[in-house]
């Protein structure tokens, strides 16, 4: 597993987390990592929420063509295995 050493941590910032680690019962490690991941996980969430608004937009805006929200699913779909399956392996 990769390491990450983080420097010139403010003090009150890192008396914070200390805090949190412990009501948590976790290490500072194991807080840093969770809340790291929390971070990626809202991101992603804000993201896929963004990301279906405007396909819906775009499904109520009436295309020349009939596009169904199933092809918009499915599409988004593939795009996210290809995503997920290039960051996995990097």
């Amino acid at each position: 597993m990769a390491s990450i050493t983080l420097k010139d941590i403010p003090a009150d910032l890192h008396a914070q987390l200390k805090q949190e680690a412990d009501a948590n019962f976790r290490s500072l490690n194991q807080e840093l990592l969770a809340r790291i991941q929390r971070s990626f996980d809202q991101d992603e969430q804000i993201t896929t929420n963004r990301v279906n608004r405007l396909i819906q937009e775009a499904v109520d805006s009436g295309p020349e063509e009939p596009l169904s929200r199933a092809k918009f699913d499915s599409a988004r779909n593939k795009a996210r295995a290809k995503f997920q399956g290039r960051h996995k392996a990097a």
